[in-house]
């Protein structure tokens, strides 16, 4: 039985979760050779939580590019990328389609055992850097698959490679448990191999198939982000036309004047409450939660502020105290309102 293991540099960095690249060509070809994925639970977590680092990236350089957008036409753009447990949602939904394909590999005691005992005496993968604990319960997994596995080891990574082969002493190690273990740097190396010892498979057959006979997964019931627009006749507009919708952009784009340093002022004077707290406190003073949460994440992405995930915190004190004290007054009979309000 061929098990191919991926490695989360190449599952989500490269093939975004097996939909891109070389990933979808693997998933036909091993539903259609009756191929496994092997996912130990230490590369499941990584996944999800890669992929929640990877949407965080992208949304960042999107919050730039509306920053620029922003600058270019005087109004405040929302970002509309999902939050952290939208990321999260769809990365686990997207690991439940692949389950039927999937070996079950949970977490053990022993798995731990051997992992830690491989890390103290140094034998590969571990290595003298960081010791290498999630590479070595990765290879403790693929020790553990039934004799005569054929696995395929997909990684970038150099504690698994003595150039692009697998070192030779872990493919002797898994040939003593008669498993045998190829290494490849590039997804497309096992696609490649695959399609090879399976000529008779009509790859355009099966992509026909599954799309007749696979459900979508959630969340991907719309194929595109909007429907065609219909063709019309552009109207010609006059230069009082455009100078009013001129000027109702520089109307709607008051409202968010000075928000920016509103919420980096909060974000100062409350140090390190949860962002709960923060929010609602915002609210109080009129910034809705999503426009205070894009604004802090912007500011986050500039420098000035850190997302520890549970909070925002001030990246320089000497800027806390400068921008503390603007608001101290109106956070202050905020929280007497409060108090009178809930009854003490």
């Amino acid at each position: 039985m061929i098990v191919v293991v991926v490695d989360t540099n190449v599952f989500v960095r490269e093939t975004h979760l097996l939909r891109k690249k070389g990933g979808v060509a693997l998933v036909r070809l091993l539903r259609a050779t009756n191929g496994r994925l092997l996912i130990p639970e230490v590369l499941h977590r990584e996944c999800v939580e890669q992929s929640i680092k990877m949407a965080s990236e992208g949304r960042n350089a999107v919050a730039s590019a509306l920053s620029a957008l922003d600058t270019l036409l005087g109004v405040r753009l929302d970002n509309p990328f999902p939050g952290h447990e939208a990321v999260k949602s769809g990365a686990v939904a997207r690991l439940g389609v692949l389950k039927a394909l999937t070996i079950p590999d949970p977490l053990t005691p022993e798995l731990h055992v051997a992992a830690g005992i491989r890390t103290i005496e140094n034998r590969r993968p571990a290595t003298k850097t960081d010791h290498g604990y999630k590479d070595c319960l990765i290879w403790e997994s693929v020790l553990r698959l039934p004799a005569g596995s054929q696995v395929r080891l997909v990684s970038k990574d150099k504690a698994f490679f003595d150039d692009d082969e697998l070192y030779p002493e872990l493919a002797r190690e898994a040939e003593e448990r008669g498993i045998t273990v190829i290494g490849y740097r590039e997804i497309d190396r096992v696609v490649e191999e695959l399609t090879k010892a399976n000529p008779a498979l009509d790859l355009a057959a099966l992509e026909a198939q599954e799309l007749a006979d696979q459900p979508l997964e959630p969340g991907n019931e719309v194929v595109s982000r909007a429907p065609p627009l219909p063709v019309t006749k552009t109207p010609q507009l006059s230069a009082a036309d455009v100078a009013d919708v001129s000027r109702q952009l520089t109307e709607a784009g008051k409202r968010f004047d000075g928000l920016d340093r509103k919420v980096l002022a909060y974000i100062s004077y409350f140090d390190s409450a949860p962002k709960e707290d923060l929010f609602g406190a915002l609210a109080e003073a009129g910034i809705s939660s999503d426009v205070a949460r894009n604004v802090a994440d912007r500011l986050v992405m500039h420098g000035f502020a850190r997302d520890t995930g549970n909070h925002y915190l001030i990246a320089d004190p000497a800027v806390a105290r400068i921008m503390a004290p603007t608001v101290e007054a109106e956070v202050i009979a905020w929280l007497a309102k409060k108090r009178k309000r809930d009854g003490n």
